[in-house]
C-alpha cells in the first residue's frame, strides 16, 4: 500500500525495495534497464556521504552530519555519479547539497527530477536544468503579460 509523505510523494515498493517516491522507483527501474543493456556496472541504493564527523562544542556533543542520496551509479570506466531524486527542493536540502558539494568536490552529485514536458524520453531531467527552463518560461510569460 502506498503511503504519502508531507510532499504528497507516495512511498512505493519495487522488487521488495521500499522507495520514498514513485519517481525514485521509476528511476531505479530506468537504471536497471541501463544496467541490463550493459551501460552501467553497479548501482548502489541509499549511499551516504559524510559531511562532518561528530564533535564536541563547549562541552556539548554534536552528532555527525551526512547526506543520504538515492543512488550511486558506477560505469564500466569506474566513473561514478551520485544521484538524488528531487521533486521539490527544500531550503534545507539546498543547503545540505552545497555543503556536500564543498566537502566532496571529487564526487559528481546530481539531482534528478521528472518532467514529462521538459525531460528526456523517459521524463527525467537534471533538477538544475528544469529550474532554469521554468524560470525562463516564467520570465517570458511575465513579459507577455506586460505587453513587451
Amino acid at each position: 500500500m502506498a503511503v504519502k509523505n508531507k510532499y504528497s510523494a507516495q512511498k512505493i515498493t519495487v522488487d521488495g525495495i521500499k522507495f520514498d517516491s514513485k519517481v525514485e522507483a521509476e528511476y531505479y527501474e530506468h537504471l536497471l534497464q541501463k544496467q541490463k543493456a550493459g551501460y552501467i556496472k553497479e548501482i548502489e541504493l541509499q549511499p551516504v556521504l559524510n559531511i562532518h564527523p561528530a564533535f564536541e562544542y563547549y562541552g556539548k556533543k554534536r552528532q555527525k552530519m551526512y547526506y543520504k542520496l538515492d543512488f550511486r551509479v558506477k560505469y564500466h570506466d569506474d566513473y561514478e555519479v551520485w544521484i538524488d531524486i528531487k521533486g521539490m527542493a527544500t531550503p534545507d536540502a539546498k543547503m545540505k547539497r552545497k555543503i556536500t558539494e564543498y566537502m566532496h568536490k571529487d564526487k559528481h552529485i546530481i539531482w534528478i527530477s521528472k518532467s514529462i514536458k521538459y525531460g528526456d524520453k523517459y521524463g527525467f531531467i537534471e533538477y538544475d536544468e528544469l529550474v532554469k527552463i521554468r524560470a525562463a518560461n516564467k520570465r517570458a510569460a511575465n513579459k507577455m503579460k506586460r505587453g513587451k
